[in-house]
């Protein structure tokens, strides 16, 4: 599993449902089909978590959106 975790410094609902959307629509586009798509809430904001079974996939998501790729090394990811 690779898991890509992207923060979003503004929790306003709004802005949350645009990048959830965004998100959404770029996966379809290109038909990636993540494993999971969940979101949380933190004091240092907002954070994505979409874990993919392809690596490229998960890289490439990365990259679109300003994420970055769990490394195993940090405990996040299965294995």
């Amino acid at each position: 599993m690779f898991s890509v975790e992207i923060r979003m410094h503004d929790s306003d609902e709004k802005a949350v449902t645009a990048k959830m959307n965004s998100m959404r629509e770029w996966l379809d586009h290109r038909r990636f089909e993540p494993s999971t798509f969940r979101y949380t809430s933190e004091p240092a904001g907002l954070f994505f978590r979409v874990d993919f079974k392809v690596e490229t996939e998960a890289t490439t998501f990365a990259n679109a959106f300003g994420g970055r790729v769990l490394s195993v090394a940090e405990g996040r990811v299965a294995a």
